[in-house]
Formats: structure tokens, C-alpha cells, sequence
């Protein structure tokens, strides 16, 4: 039994390090800007219409756990 619990415990360190780089690397991805190009070029969007957007999207997050 003792053996079984040392081998789960080092898969869940592997998968541990596993999301640490999987999240390093979309943070440093993150960092550059996203160019809207073809059909939306001509489109100008704030940062009111993100916020906006976000809250279109997730209104109803807080009545996820009910």
C-alpha cells in the first residue's frame, strides 16, 4: 500500500510541474499583443467593449456553484 502512495504522490508532482511550465508558457505568451487582421482591420476596440464583453460572458459565474 505504502508503495502505491509514493508512486501517486510523485505522478501528482509530475503533473504539478507539468501545469507550472504549461502556465509559464502561456504567461510569456500573454505578453504579446493579439493583431486583429483580415475581415476586422477596421474595427476599433476599447477596453470598455472587452470589459463588456467579459461580463456578457460571464454573468451568470457567481450561480455556477448553486
Amino acid at each position: 500500500m505504502s508503495q502505491y502512495i509514493l508512486v501517486r504522490i510523485q505522478a501528482i508532482q509530475d503533473e504539478l510541474e507539468t501545469l507550472k511550465r504549461l502556465i509559464s508558457n502561456q504567461e510569456k505568451e500573454s505578453r504579446n499583443p493579439t493583431k486583429i487582421s483580415g475581415l476586422w482591420k477596421d474595427i476599433v476596440v476599447t477596453d470598455e467593449d472587452l470589459e463588456e464583453a467579459k461580463k456578457a460572458v460571464f454573468k451568470n459565474v457567481l450561480e455556477w456553484d448553486k
